[in-house]
Parts: C-alpha cells; structure tokens; sequence
C-alpha cells in the first residue's frame, strides 16, 4: 500500500511562508492499494489537490473514511472533482451523530446558504454509511473502525493489506480521570480509574504492530496542560502510545494551526530526543509533511 499525506493540519487551513515546508491544508491522507483500491481518511482541504489529479482517470470508485464530522474533517469535500463526475462512486463511511446520520451532516454544508451548490445535485453515485466499531471490507483492504476520545463521536482506523497495516487515530486525546479534581469517594474514584484504564488498552491492542500509526498530536506537553478535555494528544502521548503498541514508525500529525514549520522541526526533535532518553531501539519517529508519500 501507499500513503501520501494530502492535509497534515489540524483546525483550519493555514497558508503561508511560515507553514509551506510541512503544509498547511487540514486533514486528509491518501491511501492506494496494491490492485488500485482508493481509499481516503477525512476529507480536509486537502481533499482538493486529491481530486485534480483523480479527476482524468474517471470512472472511479472511492472509499471515504470520515473520523468525525467537525469542520477541518469534511469541509474540503465541496471541492472534490470526482464527486462531480458521472459514473463515479463515491462511498463515505463516519459516525452518525444523535440527532443526525452522516448523511445529513455532510450535505448541511452544501446548502445554498453557504455553497452554490446543493449536494443532491452531486453527479457522482455518493452512497453513505453510519458506521459504529465494526470490521469491513474495501477492496484488498480489510479495515476495522474504533471510537477514540474526543468532545463527537470519533473513529480511528486499522486498514491491513496483506502482511502490512496502519492506524489513522483521526482526532484523539488519551482517557484520563476527568472527575480527579471533583469530591467523589475511594470506590468511585476507582471505578473511574479502571475505566480509564481499560479504554486506554484498548487503544494500544488496536495500534498493536502496526507498520505506521498516524496519530495525533497537536500539542506539545506544556501546550496540553491548558488544554485538557479537548480531544487532542499531544507529542508525547503519541510517542508512548506508540511505545506500548510496538508500532514500527510513528507519524505525528494534525499539526497546531499556528505552529510554523521551524516550531514543528523544534517539536519534532524533542519528541526523537525524549524518544532516545528512553534508549528504547527500534522506532522511526517523523512528522506529516504534505506531498509526502509512504510505501508499504
């Protein structure tokens, strides 16, 4: 499989001088299969560039992962050429929310008040499905969907291809006990404990082995002591994920909107050097840069 990174920030697109090393278009990665599967995580703005150069290639059939639908997730898919062609296909998997399924969050930024165009009158075949954790299959890829922590529902993503897999966390923050400051007694504070506990394993049987995970990482460790119960990791809870799941390569990614790329070269070396304080062996530790590819 191929990846190729097409959105590696996080919260809203940021041109300029200061981030065109790494990108600065939100989330969106590409994903190509050894017999020519597409498939896609999270349509960013990135979204766009992927679509220029599918376009020509038409018809096609596409597999649109969604981790959640806030806005840096799916606001670039207004702007994806393929969804405008006849005779594609174009299948977006996400969670629902409690009042809406997928399908009506995605077409609400489509109506006439914020975009000309109306997402029924898309001329591809877009079909949607409401996913919970479930195992499916897209061509050679065989993936499985996890809910992550974050403020909506949010799903990370395990595709495998044959004796090789990744993880895509999508948006994600470490569970912790949110009740440790309120007045609670031993057996609840316990309680609490264990299902924090028992959800953060989970997460590290999920990213078990894998070849990359992608994860999240918008933060560094003195950024997220101010903001804990956003949904977001930051460096180091990605480096230990990735120490206790015995990945091979982790990818941060999700990049803070108004860190320039000289900040990310200087976040990037202090997660390796805390990486190597630890004189563990065996991880390839890299940042998200957009255009860049992965062959696996």
């Amino acid at each position: 499989m191929k990846i190729r990174f097409c959105g590696v920030r996080g919260s809203i697109p940021t041109p300029g001088k200061e981030t065109v090393r790494y990108g600065g278009n939100t989330s969106c990665i590409e994903l190509t299969g050894k017999e020519g599967t597409i498939l896609i995580f999270d349509s960013g703005t990135g979204i766009r560039t992927i679509g220029e150069r599918f376009a020509p290639r038409s018809p096609l059939t596409i597999h649109l992962l969604l981790s959640h639908t806030h806005w840096d997730h799916i606001h670039g898919f207004p702007f994806f050429l393929p969804a405008y062609i006849p005779k594609n296909v174009i299948n977006i998997y996400g969670p629902p929310h409690f009042d809406k399924s997928l399908r009506e969050i995605m077409a609400q930024q489509m109506v006439y008040s914020y975009f000309p165009v109306n997402s029924d009158e898309l001329s591809a075949t877009i079909n949607y499905r409401d996913l919970k954790e479930e195992t499916l299959q897209a061509g050679e890829f065989t993936i499985k969907s996890k809910l992550m922590n974050h403020p909506v529902t949010c799903f990370g993503y395990r595709v495998t291809e044959g004796d090789k897999s990744i993880v895509y966390t999508g948006d994600n923050e470490p569970y912790y006990n949110f009740m440790a400051n309120s007045v609670v007694d031993d057996s609840e504070r316990q309680e609490i404990e264990l299902i924090v506990k028992e959800q953060n394993a989970r997460t590290v049987e999920f990213a078990k082995g894998v070849d990359v995970l992608i994860c999240d990482a918008q933060y560094s460790d003195t950024e997220y002591l101010t903001r804990v119960g956003w949904g977001h990791s930051s460096t180091l809870h990605a480096l230990d994920l990735a120490i206790k799941a015995d990945v091979k390569h982790l990818v941060i990614f999700h990049h803070e909107p108004s860190r320039s790329d000289d900040k990310m070269d200087e976040l990037l070396q202090y997660t390796i050097d805390k990486y190597n304080e630890l004189q563990h062996a065996g991880l390839k530790i890299t940042a998200a840069v957009e255009g860049e590819e992965i062959d696996l």
